[in-house]
């Protein structure tokens, strides 16, 4: 296998976690111009090669995937068509090695896919294979493979390089794979051999799927945002299916409350917008937590910064 220098593959949730990620961070201020307690979080870069930030990630991108395409616009768009999980594998000779390659080849997957039969979906880009030793010792533990190798102090021993793509996509009818083509494919079938359909599957089993595909996609060493784990594409591509609910204003979450006074939490920056200048000219006397407030804002105050238990006491 030649060296890969552009594509230096990693299993997601195995790098370098972002800067500050894990600290506990001002992030909130009482509202209350009286009171001004600031409230703590802790810092998430959010990364997927994060060890961290992994499961955040991973649990996001699950829910994204399974709400759009278990979405009433797309069964509606496909309605009568099949959503079948479908595994493309690049011949060894083709193995991308760099990141211009890997785009090539997704291009390439597309357009063979769709001369089979598929209609749309989204592509989960694997990087890895799991080598046949973590086969065999993930069964012994009863265990799925790749939960047993994320689980090993040295988990990079046990797959090798060997790119391929899981779609998880609407298909017509599926003209079979032919020998000597760019691309071999096959699809998920049940013990009986019959292609599994899985608008007959519950969403639960759905998410369970395509979260144990997310768990070992890849991330690029010192990624620059250029590799994206899923892509969607064909008649689920965005520019060809909308979905309402992916267009509704984010939700806000939960309304916060001061652990001090019980007035509403605002983030730090909407109260320095709120009070600062009030507080700065006299308007306002200062809130009783002032000092602290200062070093939420700009990292000094009057007097001694908040201690690490009382951040604790106060985490959000």
């Amino acid at each position: 296998m030649p060296p890969i220098p552009d594509l230096n593959f990693i299993l997601v949730g195995k790098g370098e976690k972002g800067p500050d990620c894990g600290q506990i961070i001002a992030s909130f201020i009482c509202d209350n111009p009286d009171c001004g307690k600031v409230h703590y979080s802790i810092n998430h870069c959010d990364r997927k090669e994060c060890p961290l930030c992994y499961t955040r990630w991973l649990a996001g991108e699950t829910n994204s995937i399974v709400e759009r395409i278990l979405s009433e616009e797309a069964k509606k768009k496909h309605q009568g068509k099949r959503l079948v999980h479908i595994i493309v594998s690049v011949n060894e000779e083709d193995y991308p090695v760099t990141h211009k390659e890997l785009n090539a080849v997704i291009r390439d997957v597309y357009k063979y896919v769709k001369s089979k039969g598929v209609l749309g979906g989204v592509m989960i880009i694997h990087p890895f294979r799991a080598s046949d030793y973590a086969k065999k010792k993930a069964r012994e533990a009863g265990n799925k493979t790749w939960e047993w190798i994320r689980e090993q102090e040295n988990p990079k021993i046990y797959y090798r390089y060997s790119p391929h793509f899981h779609l998880i996509c609407f298909v017509d009818w599926l003209e079979p794979p032919e020998a000597g083509e760019k691309f071999v494919y096959k699809t998920k079938t049940d013990g009986s051999g019959h292609v599994i359909n899985l608008l007959n599957k519950g969403e639960k089993e759905v998410k369970s799927l395509i979260a144990y595909l997310l768990s070992h996609t890849g991330a690029l060493e010192d990624d620059d945002g250029r590799l994206h784990s899923e892509r969607w594409f064909g008649t689920c591509s965005y520019n060809q299916l909308k979905v309402e609910k992916e267009e509704e204003e984010g939700y806000e979450g939960e309304e916060l409350h001061c652990k001090v006074c019980g007035e509403r939490l605002v983030s730090k920056w909407t109260w320095f917008r709120r009070w600062y200048e009030a507080v700065q000219y006299g308007d306002i006397d200062k809130p009783q937590y002032w000092n602290e407030i200062k070093w939420a804002l700009f990292g000094e105050g009057p007097g001694p910064p908040p201690s690490e238990e009382d951040k604790k006491k106060y985490l959000i």
